[in-house]
């Protein structure tokens, strides 16, 4: 299978996934070589990660124009592959601890295929608020589902592919975003 194929039966799977459909599992190649190719995913959605961090943030405010971008994006970079190669690392003890290790390879690979829609949503989602073409009650609306989708997609994820509780996929999706806060804290404070 081409590298192309493979990425486009994986994003078939992520897609599948992503309308509730448990059998998107069977797309994605949960081999040792298939979780290695799933890194292509951090690839194909680091120039969405970049085009990120030019809109505004949560708080309102783009970086300003002056910043030492060079620093930023070089900083920003380095969490984006902490970021990829942390949270599987994390994934290992808490998976032993919810019974569920021998299933790891299979969630991190369809976690990571599903980073690319998730960052697809939210790259939308960010666009659309930073035109200004909507009132800020209903682009403040649009910024909240389109969070809420992708912590729910996490959460299928980790319940389907993991075989684990509502409530241990909670847990689960409750780490990832933890990891994600204390990494953009970190990088944000060596900006």
């Amino acid at each position: 299978m081409t590298a192309a194929s493979e990425t486009s039966t994986a994003l078939h799977g992520a897609w599948r996934l992503a309308r509730l459909d448990p059998r998107g599992m069977a797309f994605f190649d949960r081999s040792a070589a298939g979780f290695w190719h799933s890194y292509r995913a951090a690839v194909i959605l680091y120039p969405v990660f970049l085009i990120l961090l030019l809109l505004p943030s949560a708080g309102g405010e783009a970086p300003a124009p002056d910043a030492d971008w060079f620093r930023i994006i070089l900083v920003e970079t380095i969490g984006y592959v902490i970021g990829w190669t942390g949270f599987p690392l994390l994934m290992l003890p808490l998976t032993r601890f919810l019974d569920c290790e021998a299933r790891w390879l299979d969630y991190i690979v369809a976690y990571n295929w599903s980073q690319v829609l998730q960052g697809s949503v939210l790259l939308a989602s960010s666009l659309l608020i930073a035109s200004n073409l909507l009132p800020d009650p209903l682009a403040g609306g649009i910024a909240v589902a389109a969070s809420v989708a992708v912590l729910l997609y996490g959460w299928f994820i980790a319940r389907v592919a993991l075989g684990i509780s509502p409530t241990a996929a909670i847990v689960v999706v409750l780490v990832d975003q933890v990891f994600a806060i204390f990494i953009s804290r970190i990088v944000q404070a060596l900006h």
